[in-house]
């Protein structure tokens, strides 16, 4: 079994490695999109790669699918890429409060503004936190600082354990908020940032078929992939997400459009329509980049998880993906 892992992975030495790309979306109804997007604080080495990719990820697509602006697109990480981009910055809480303040200023009433945070979280009681290096975010400092975004359509998304209480203070008019799970005891690691941006790539979630993503849309593809997840590993669900955007402070795990929570997340879309999902081959090689990201995450989970498998079961499971990614890599390759 050994000997045909090791073929597998120098097949795979000879291909190109997975381009670290995905789509989303943002747009305003004829207003200008703003996106924050914050890694935060992984912990140990897997959960920090792990959301430097989500991140990254979500960071390309806002400045080459969407077409973002730099002074509209900033990017906050726990351990930013040393000189890369000089548009980010280090995910301490001084930064995200500032950068939403700099939204604040750039904005104008009628922009949609998204902030999307991804990592890990914790709650007490009604009391929920986003962890960042140094001091956490906490649900009532992200209220406070985004009151000074009124008139727009705010967006956030909380990817990450014990987000539900997050619901209950930021819900409000024009707000869009959506959290990983529907309880603070739901507090383990989540699956659901990965899932959201790769919702927001395009077609795979574009459910109408317009060429865009709504977040209503990207929710429902999220969550309908997060339980698939957890059914393809067979393991118990930890995490249900909640969608709040009807100003009740009470998430809904189906939200739809027919009154209630979805309505205004329905209408809302980080893309404008003139960043659709482009020709059917860029649609298919983004497809393919999306499930190779997603191949790569369950190869170093499985690594993490190698001790707790018999030998064979686990060079069976590693051959199989590694065989899986070969033969993406090798789809995408005949698209160039």
């Amino acid at each position: 079994m050994k000997t045909r892992v090791l073929a597998v992975v120098l097949a795979l030495a000879l291909l190109p490695a997975p381009p670290q790309v995905l789509a989303a979306a943002t747009d305003a109804r004829a207003a200008e999109p703003h996106l924050l997007i914050v890694g935060g604080l992984g912990g140990e080495d897997y959960y920090s790669e792990l959301f430097h990719r989500w991140v990254e990820t979500l960071a390309e697509i806002g400045s080459r699918r969407l077409g973002l602006s730099h002074d509209h697109l900033i990017r906050l990480e726990d351990a930013p890429p040393p000189l890369q981009d000089s548009a980010t910055a280090p995910s301490r809480k001084e930064n995200v409060l500032g950068a939403i303040h700099r939204l604040a200023r750039r904005s104008a009433p009628g922009d949609v503004v998204a902030i999307v945070l991804l990592g890990h979280g914790a709650a007490r009681g009604d009391r929920a936190q986003f962890n960042l290096p140094g001091p956490d975010l906490s649900a009532a400092e992200l209220d406070h600082a985004l009151g000074e975004l009124k008139g727009r359509t705010v967006a956030v998304v909380v990817a990450a354990p014990a987000s539900a209480p997050f619901i209950d203070r930021l819900s409000g008019p024009d707000r869009i908020v959506i959290a990983a799970t529907s309880s603070a005891s739901e507090n383990q690691h989540t699956r659901f940032g990965g899932h959201f941006v790769d919702a927001l790539a395009g077609e795979p979630a574009d459910t109408d078929k317009d060429g865009r993503v709504s977040l209503l849309e990207a929710f429902d593809f999220a969550t309908r992939e997060v339980a698939r997840s957890f059914e393809t590993d067979g393991t118990v669900r930890t995490e249900h997400a909640l969608l709040d955007d009807n100003g009740d402070r009470a998430g809904s795990r189906d939200p739809g459009t027919e009154g209630g929570d979805g309505y205004l997340a329905a209408r809302t879309y980080l893309a404008a329509p003139a960043h659709g999902s482009g020709t059917t081959a860029g649609a298919r090689a983004l497809a393919l980049d999306i499930e190779a990201r997603r191949l790569v995450d369950r190869i170093e989970a499985l690594k993490r998880d190698k001790r707790t498998l018999e030998s064979d079961d686990y060079f069976a499971r590693l051959e199989g993906l590694l065989v899986e990614l070969a033969m993406n890599r090798r789809a995408y390759r005949r698209l160039e």
